[in-house]
């Protein structure tokens, strides 16, 4: 059996979408039997599928302490890696490791063939929707890892098409792997969502949603722009309700988010637990999401899943993700995105077609085939790649 290290270190931050992917991805790995996973934790090891730490395992006050001691660390970044390549090659050896995945972008120094993914290449289209040192250490870093990798996994062929173009990879180096959407997904009745709508002062069906992180790259303000064009009646009966938590410098939307929603005028919710969302998906009439860029794009799966109509950007690897089965808008054009929403929210029938239309679609997009697809890469990785260094 492969013995395979994991780099599951953005497990330990709150979950966002490559946190997402690790610990999905990781669980549909074990489920095959085929590999035998090592997740490295930053600093430590453990012989087990990639994992979020226990809920309260790092509390929100050492995380502000941390926070707040970071600026006044000189090379912060220069000596966690340091620290953690000692603890990650002393794991290497000590476990065995046949193949290292990392699924992060920048590997840690290794001695073992790579498998590397990349989600995107965001931070080079949209470099101000990232802290700088981060956009920093990829330009530094991705290129060489890239060339090292015995094999590049990436999430869509949009992304693997931007891959080749950008860096003049081997194509046959480069595999898509789409990522899956969990069960807990799925279309629900009113008395299902109520439990979770109802705290909420919404109602199941009576609702436009957008969830995503605030942050520029999402464009929310085409979101807001547009909503506001509505019919004041449809705008009474469908609220705009948004999910999200902070991004980079999301400030002053969020500020502009928390006075329309001082106003009435929209319900903005923040961060909503992992366990609501299903529930929070399943309620909506539609589905919202005028992003300029995404290697993937898994709100619009989920909410596919979930049997709500979508209407997303035609940019990127959005078409590819919704297909026939979701509407498309112009990021720049908030009218024509009115014009879309009127029409959607005026034809009941209309709305029934596309949810299961969505529905079908989203069945098409698994963890079970993300990992097998993830296997024949280690395969061949493992097989024929020489160890990177």
């Amino acid at each position: 059996m492969l013995r395979v290290a994991v780099n599951a270190t953005p497990l330990l931050s709150p979950l966002t979408g490559i946190g997402n992917y690790i610990a999905e991805l990781g669980r549909a790995l074990a489920a095959t039997g085929e590999v035998d996973l090592h997740s490295f934790y930053g600093f430590r090891w453990r012989h087990e599928t990639p994992q979020p730490p226990p809920r309260g395992a790092r509390g929100p006050a050492a995380q502000s302490l941390r926070d707040a001691i970071k600026p006044f660390v000189p090379f912060k970044r220069e000596l966690r890696g340091a620290q953690q390549q000692l603890m990650f090659a002393r794991g290497l050896r000590r476990h065995a490791i046949d193949l290292y995945h990392e699924p992060n972008y920048v590997p840690i120094r290794f001695d073992v063939p790579v498998v590397t993914t990349v989600h995107d290449l965001s931070w080079l289209r949209y470099p101000d929707a990232h802290p700088i040192d981060r956009v920093r250490w990829l330009e530094k870093g991705l290129p060489r890892a890239l060339e090292q990798s015995a094999s590049i996994l990436v999430d869509s062929e949009f992304v693997r098409q931007e891959v080749l173009t950008t860096f003049g990879i081997d194509p046959q180096r480069v595999t898509v792997a789409h990522l899956g959407v969990g069960a807990q997904f799925r279309p629900r009745s009113r008395e299902e969502t109520n439990a979770v709508l109802r705290p909420l002062a919404l109602v199941h069906g009576s609702y436009l949603l957008t969830v995503g992180t605030i942050e520029p790259r999402k464009n929310l303000a085409h979101a807001l722009e547009a909503y506001a064009l509505l019919p004041p009646a449809l705008r009474e009966r469908f609220p705009l309700v948004v999910a999200g938590a902070k991004g980079w410098r999301s400030g002053a939307m969020e500020v502009k988010l928390r006075q329309l929603a001082d106003c009435g005028q929209i319900r903005f919710l923040g961060h909503v637990p992992g366990g609501d969302l299903p529930a929070l998906y399943a309620g909506a009439a539609a589905f919202v999401f005028p992003s300029l860029y995404e290697g993937f794009g898994l709100p619009p799966l989920e909410a596919m899943a979930s049997g709500v109509p979508v209407l997303v950007s035609d940019r990127a690897s959005l078409p590819e993700v919704v297909g026939e089965a979701g509407v498309t808008l112009d990021p720049e054009r908030p009218e024509r995105t009115a014009e879309l929403i009127v029409a959607l929210m005026g034809d009941a029938g209309e709305r029934t077609r596309l949810s299961g239309a969505v529905v079908e679609r989203a069945r098409g997009f698994t963890w079970e085939a993300c990992a097998k697809l993830t296997l024949a890469v280690y395969s061949r990785a493992g097989a024929f790649a020489e160890p990177g260094g």
